[in-house]
């Protein structure tokens, strides 16, 4: 999982960039507390989806199950959120 840094909500979680069920939206997902970022400005505010499901904030699609996942190297560089990638973990 390529991640944007530590949760500053939960300051627990690695912040991993998620791909939506509907495969058309990237989030920033806090692998912990679930907190959601819909952009890469992660000063804002998260929100934290409706639990068990973990609906997507742009499309209800769900963030958990297949085909959702997180993103691939290449998702990320075609969003042009590379600048945010922090590492990657050995998943």
């Amino acid at each position: 999982m390529y991640y944007a840094g530590i949760c500053s909500f939960c300051e627990q979680g690695t912040l991993g960039i998620r791909i939506c069920s509907s495969e058309k939206h990237a989030l920033i997902l806090c692998d912990e507390c679930d907190a959601v970022w819909k952009s890469t400005d992660l000063e804002q505010k998260p929100t934290f989806p409706k639990q068990p499901d973990l609906p997507c904030p742009f499309c209800s699609g769900n963030l958990m199950r297949s085909p959702a996942h997180w993103a691939s190297f290449r998702e990320i560089y075609q969003r042009g959120w590379v600048a945010i990638v922090k590492g990657q973990t050995k998943d």
